[in-house]
């Protein structure tokens, strides 16, 4: 984005499905303004511990060491006053309370940098990051390669028997699709395929 002159706090979210390189594309920003010897404070929720326990990791190995939280709101407790950019992966982990907490350090003058996934794997908005997009300076939405056909893919699928909304996983669990590849039942598909076997393995018991 454009200079911004005076101590004025900004929001920038960066979304896209899984294995489109947003994670990748937060680090980059973050290093930057390290190079530019800003302080830099990174969060990510506790429930992503997939690559690395304490760091933001991207698919293609980058990392940086994090702090981790349960609730936006632990990111206020835990943010230094001189801190000037505010890095947050995976935030549509981290609940509604993300939009307050990130307005109060944009209004603090911060400059604030957040990834998530914008849609669920049923294809469906994922709060809270569809209205953080809404309250954002900057908005970068990255796509993915879809693995059936090579198209560009918008779509997180999800390939394990599972309907709550949130399965932390990586590959195997989950892979990109385009508009035309993605099967927003395939979990569910999966769920009742799982249950119909069960009752004929019980059925053969007795």
């Amino acid at each position: 984005m454009d200079i911004v002159k005076g101590n004025m706090g900004w929001i920038e979210v960066v979304v896209g499905p899984m294995f489109s390189g947003k994670s990748e594309e937060l680090i980059r920003r973050l290093r930057r303004a390290e190079i530019a010897r800003q302080r830099v404070q990174i969060f990510k929720p506790v429930i992503d511990q997939r690559y690395s326990v304490s760091g933001i990791v991207s698919h293609s190995g980058l990392e940086l060491g994090s702090d981790l939280v349960r609730t936006a709101e632990e990111i206020l407790e835990k943010v230094e006053p001189r801190t000037e950019v505010i890095g947050i992966d995976e935030g549509q982990f981290l609940g509604e309370g993300l939009l307050s907490t990130c307005n109060k350090l944009a209004d603090a003058g911060k400059r604030v940098i957040v990834t998530g996934l914008d849609t669920d794997f049923m294809g469906r908005p994922f709060e809270p990051m569809p209205r953080l997009l809404a309250m954002a300076e900057e908005i970068t939405k990255l796509l993915a390669i879809c693995v059936r056909c090579g198209n560009p893919a918008v779509h997180t699928q999800r390939l394990v028997a599972s309907e709550e909304l949130i399965v932390v996983g990586a590959g195997g669990m989950y892979e990109a699709r385009c508009r035309r590849c993605f099967e927003p039942n395939l979990a569910a598909q999966k769920v009742d395929e799982e249950k119909a076997s069960t009752v004929k393995v019980r059925a053969a018991i007795r």
